[in-house]
C-alpha cells in the first residue's frame, strides 16, 4: 500500500489465503454543494428516451456540460443525476413527487376531479384512490399492489363540493359537514361539527362506517392508531395513526395562515384554511378506535369532552388520516401537548419549529420537528456533498434567527415531546443556520443545511435511514417561530468505487489465467502480472495496484513483500500490465493481489485525495504459482495441486 493512501473495507474482509482480489478504490473529497439544485439546469430524457441508462447520460453529460437525468434509476420519490464531472447527483424526497400512470412517470397531481363511473379521484398519485361522487358508493376506496381498502358511510352522501384537493360534503349529519383530502400516498378525513347542537347526535357517540378489505385484514396498533395488512405477506399495505380532535380554541391561527398565504407561502391546512391545527388548538385529545372481529366496520368514539364539554369552542375537528407506509416519515412534537403524537403534520403540509409567543399561539408553545429520509443508496459510495433541504414556509419577522439540524434517533407515529426528550435521543449537531423567510419582504425559501459528514458515515455503515431533526436554537425567543414543509429532501452528490476485479481479468504472462487446478504450477520465467478491462461504473479514470506475498521463512508469516507504486491512470475499461521483480524467492508459493482505484487525481481540475478501498465478499479459487530455480541440473517440472482459496 503506497504512503498516504488510506484504505477502507466496504465489505467482508478477504483471509490470507485470496490474492488476486479486485480491492476498489475511490475518492473521497469534494466541495459541498450551495446553489440551485442540479434539476434546474440538467437535461432530462426525452419522451423517445424513457429508461436512459447511466452510461448513455454520462456521455450525455460531458458532452452538453450538463447534468442529466438518469432515467433508469427514476422512483417515485428519488431522481438521480449523471454530472459532466462523472459523479451522480441523487435527490431523495420525503414525499413522492412522481407516480406512473398509464404506464409513464407523470408529476403529482392530487387535484380532483370526476370520474367516467361517478367517483372522485385525484389525478396523479402513488396510490389508487376513489372519493364517493355521492349516493350509496364507498365513501373513499385506496388500492395498493392489488389490495383494497373500502370505508363507507353510514347513509347516502351528497355530492361533493370540489376546492383543489378537497371535497366537502355538507350536512352528513345535522351540522357536521365531511372533509376528505388527497394527499401524495394516501388521503386526510377530518369531520367538521359545527355546533353545541350537531356535537349531541347520538351517531357521533361512536361512529360507525362500514369496512370492506380486498386481500387486507385490519387491526388495531398499540398506538392506538389502525392497519391493514397483506393477508398473504403480513405486511402493512395502508396504515393510520392515533385519530385527533381538537376544537377551534387555538386563537386567530387563521390570522397567520392567511398572512403567510398572501406572501406565497404553502401553509398548513385545508381548502378551508381558517380552522386551526391539531396542534395549535387549545382543546386536544385522542379518538379511540375499534375495529370488531367481525371485521366489517370501523367504530370512531370521540372524546366527549372536547366533544360537548364546559368551554368549548366550535366547529370541533375529528380526523383520521391513511397513507401507504414508506421508509420515509416525518413528524411534529409540541411541548403542550407533551404526551401527543403529531404524526406525519396530522395531515397538514407544514408544522410549527421553536418558541411560539405570539396571540395566534394560544397556547403558547414550544415545538420540534423530525424528518425520516432513505440513505440505503449511499452504501459503499464516496459523498462529495449532501444537503439536507427543507422549506421555511413562515418566520415571525424578517429578522434571522439560528436553526439547528440534528442527527436523532429514530421516530414512529407514538413520537411524542417526552419521548424526545430523553436523553441521548437528539445525538449529533449537524449544522445550524441563521435566516428567516415567509414574512413580508423575506417571502419563503428553502433552507440547506450541509450533512456531507453525516451521509458518509451512513453510507459507510450500511445505514438504511437517516432521521434529522430540526430545534431552535434558543427556545425562549419568539422571533425564532418558523413552520417548515413536510416535503423535504436530501441532495447527495457521490462517487462509486471501481468495479470489482474478477479472476477471469487477471493472468501471468507464463502460468496463464487464474482459475481451479489440481496444484499451483512451477514457473522458471516470470514475466509480467495483467489485469484486463478494469472499469468504474461512473466512467471515472482508473488505475491499478498489484501485490505479492509469500512467507520468507523469517518468521513473519505470509505477508505483503512486493507492493509496487499505483499504475498510471487509464480511461475505464482498460488493460494493466507490470514486470515481476527478480527479488521474488525460488521455491516459493506467491499470492497475488490487484486493486482498482479511481483516484481523482487522473482528472484535471480536481483535488487529489487519499482514495478508499472496498473490498467484495467473493473468495476468488486460481493456483498460487511457485518460482523454481534456473534449469542448470534438470528440466523444472510442471505440477499442479489444489490450493483452495488461493489465487496467482
Amino acid at each position: 500500500m503506497p504512503v498516504g493512501v488510506r484504505l477502507r473495507a466496504a465489505g467482508v474482509i478477504l483471509s490470507t489465503a485470496v490474492a488476486l482480489s479486485g480491492l476498489a478504490v475511490t475518492n473521497a473529497v469534494g466541495a459541498a454543494r450551495t446553489g440551485a439544485p442540479a434539476a434546474v439546469t440538467s437535461e432530462a430524457p426525452s419522451a423517445e428516451q424513457p429508461t436512459l441508462t447511466e452510461a448513455a447520460a454520462f456521455v450525455q453529460a460531458r458532452r452538453t456540460g450538463k447534468p442529466v437525468e438518469v432515467a433508469s434509476l427514476r422512483g417515485e420519490s428519488r431522481e438521480v443525476y449523471a454530472t459532466p464531472e462523472g459523479n451522480l447527483e441523487a435527490r431523495e424526497h420525503l414525499r413522492p413527487v412522481r407516480a406512473r400512470a398509464g404506464g409513464e412517470w407523470k408529476p403529482i397531481d392530487t387535484d380532483l376531479a370526476k370520474t367516467d363511473s361517478g367517483m372522485v379521484a385525484p389525478k396523479v398519485i402513488a396510490v389508487g384512490l376513489e372519493f364517493s361522487g355521492g349516493g350509496t358508493a364507498p365513501m373513499v376506496r385506496m388500492t395498493k399492489a392489488g389490495r383494497t381498502l373500502a370505508l363507507s358511510w353510514p347513509g347516502t352522501l351528497p355530492a361533493p363540493r370540489i376546492d383543489g384537493d378537497n371535497a366537502t360534503y355538507l350536512d352528513v349529519l345535522p351540522g357536521v359537514d365531511l372533509r376528505l383530502g388527497a394527499q401524495e400516498d394516501g388521503f386526510t378525513q377530518l369531520l367538521v361539527v359545527k355546533s353545541a347542537e350537531a356535537a349531541a347526535s347520538k351517531e357521533l357517540a361512536a361512529l360507525r362506517l362500514k369496512l370492506d378489505g380486498d386481500g387486507v385484514d385490519v387491526r388495531e396498533t398499540g398506538g392506538g392508531g389502525l392497519e391493514a395488512v397483506d393477508k398473504g405477506a403480513g405486511s402493512a399495505v395502508f396504515e393510520a395513526p392515533q385519530p385527533l380532535m381538537w376544537d377551534s380554541s387555538g386563537g386567530p391561527a387563521a390570522e397567520q395562515t392567511a398572512a403567510a398565504r398572501s406572501l406565497g407561502a404553502a401553509t398548513a391546512g385545508s381548502a378551508a384554511g381558517d380552522e386551526p391545527g391539531a396542534a395549535e388548538s387549545g382543546k386536544l385529545a385522542p379518538v379511540d378506535v375499534e375495529v370488531p372481529a367481525g371485521q366489517d366496520e370501523l367504530v370512531l368514539k370521540p372524546d366527549t369532552e372536547v366533544l360537548k364539554g364546559q368551554d368549548m369552542v366550535y366547529p370541533v375537528y375529528i380526523d383520521p388520516q391513511w397513507y401507504s407506509p414508506k421508509a420515509s416519515a416525518w413528524t411534529m412534537v409540541s411541548k403542550y401537548w407533551a404526551s401527543s403524537p403529531q404524526w406525519k403534520f396530522n395531515g397538514d403540509s407544514d408544522a410549527g419549529m421553536g418558541y411560539c409567543g405570539w396571540s395566534y399561539c394560544k397556547p403558547y408553545d414550544t415545538k420540534r420537528l423530525f424528518y425520516r429520509i432513505p440513505v440505503s443508496k449511499f452504501a459503499g459510495t464516496s459523498v462529495l456533498s449532501a444537503e439536507f433541504v427543507v422549506r421555511n414556509t413562515w418566520s415571525a419577522s424578517c429578522g434571522a434567527r439560528s436553526v439547528e439540524l440534528w442527527r436523532t434517533k429514530d421516530i414512529s407515529s407514538s413520537t411524542t415531546w417526552n419521548s424526545q426528550n430523553a436523553a441521548g435521543y437528539w445525538i449529533k449537531q449537524l449544522s445550524s443556520q441563521s435566516f428567516a423567510y415567509g414574512y413580508e419582504g423575506c417571502a419563503a425559501k428553502d433552507a440547506e443545511f450541509d450533512v456531507k459528514s453525516a451521509v458518509q458515515e451512513a453510507a459507510d455503515k450500511n445505514w438504511a435511514t437517516m432521521t434529522f431533526g430540526l430545534q431552535a436554537a434558543n427556545e425562549s425567543d419568539a422571533y425564532g417561530w418558523k413552520r417548515f414543509s413536510g416535503d423535504a429532501y436530501l441532495r447527495v452528490k457521490y462517487n462509486r468505487p471501481p468495479s470489482q476485479i474478477k479472476l477471469s481479468q487477471l493472468t501471468m504472462e507464463y502460468g496463464g489465467a487464474c482459475k481451479k487446478s489440481a496444484d499451483a504450477p512451477r514457473i522458471r520465467t516470470l514475466g509480467k502480472i495483467y489485469a484486463n478491462n478494469v472499469s468504474d461504473p461512473d466512467a471515472d479514470n482508473v488505475a491499478v495496484q498489484f501485490q505479492a506475498k509469500w512467507d520468507s521463512g523469517d518468521g513473519k508469516g505470509l505477508i505483503a513483500r512486493w507492493t509496487p507504486a499505483l499504475t498510471s491512470s487509464k480511461k475505464s475499461g482498460s488493460s494493466f500490465s507490470i514486470a515481476l521483480p527478480s527479488s521474488i524467492p525460488q521455491n516459493k508459493q506467491i499470492q497475488w493481489y490487484a486493486r482498482a482505484y479511481d483516484g481523482p487525481s487522473t482528472r484535471r481540475g480536481r483535488t487529489r485525495a487519499a482514495p478508499r478501498a472496498a473490498t467484495s465478499s467473493m473468495t476468488p479459487q486460481c493456483p498460487r504459482h511457485r518460482r523454481s530455480p534456473p534449469a542448470t541440473t534438470r528440466p523444472p517440472t510442471r505440477r499442479t495441486r489444489t490450493t483452495p482459496g488461493s489465487t496467482g
